[in-house]
């Protein structure tokens, strides 16, 4: 068993299983949240999920480099640079709309922007839940 893949697996699969909630649960749930305590809620949030991705997001990326050079035999190289080309979007979106949408509501309520972030959201949580199954497919060769 190929310790880089399960790590990357365990690594890919938590962040799916967030972005999951994010995306059905929580996002949505920001259009609940009174306007007047809406800027001390989106400051607490960003830096408590700032706080839960870290280390997780950081070991999913580590780990994705390091399989490109401890490729188990089985794993085809474009599976890998499939896995890691839906990562690089992930965040090339997280960093071009979600930050940006983030930092626009630490000014206060704003419905059209939540509408956005919830929308726009659907990005990650698709290419996040895809590369799950490529990863998870790896793991299974």
């Amino acid at each position: 068993m190929n310790v880089v893949l399960v790590i990357l697996v365990t690594a890919t699969w938590f962040m799916v299983g967030l972005i999951w909630m994010v995306q059905v649960v929580h996002y949505p749930l920001f259009r609940a949240i009174p306007a007047e305590s809406f800027r001390s809620y989106e400051a607490a949030h960003t830096a408590a999920i700032g706080r839960l991705l870290i280390v997780p997001a950081g070991v999913e990326v580590v780990s994705a480099a390091a399989l490109v050079w401890y490729r188990p035999d089985a794993v085809p190289l474009w599976m890998v640079v499939l896995s890691g080309g839906l990562l690089a979007a992930i965040w090339v979106a997280t960093a071009l709309v979600q930050a940006p949408l983030h930092r626009r509501l630490l000014t206060g309520y704003d419905r059209r922007t939540v509408d956005r972030l919830v929308r726009s959201n659907w990005v990650r949580t698709a290419a996040w839940t895809l590369r799950g199954v490529v990863v998870a497919a790896m793991l299974l060769l």
